[in-house]
């Protein structure tokens, strides 16, 4: 088999409305009940189509991390923000932000 995402295959039959638990990177599918044959046939055409690269999101979040910016820093820049009505770390945050979506895009 190929090359899976998992969290992204995961995410696409979950959309497709398949209630599973997960995937593993051998594309069997944990289901929360068993499946149906329609659902079955779903989920089989869902990891056939499925792209393994990375979805948009991700591609941004890894490189938003090399520059700085991550969950921690975040959280601490928006509590200064709001609680202290210092926007500095907040905005300089932002401004990484827009440098890399500037490049990724």
């Amino acid at each position: 088999m190929a090359e899976l995402n998992t969290y992204k295959l995961h995410q696409e039959l979950l959309g497709a409305g398949l209630s599973v638990h997960g995937v593993s990177s051998d594309g069997e599918i944990s289901w929360v009940k068993t499946p149906t044959e329609a659902q079955e046939l779903t989920a089989s055409n869902i990891i056939t189509a499925h792209d393994p690269a990375p979805d948009q999101n991700t591609v941004l979040r890894d490189e938003y991390s090399k520059v700085g910016v991550n969950t921690k820093e975040m959280v601490f820049a928006l509590w200064k923000k709001i609680m202290q009505s210092d926007p500095a770390d907040a905005d300089a945050l932002q401004s990484l932000i827009d440098q890399v979506n500037s490049t990724v895009a």
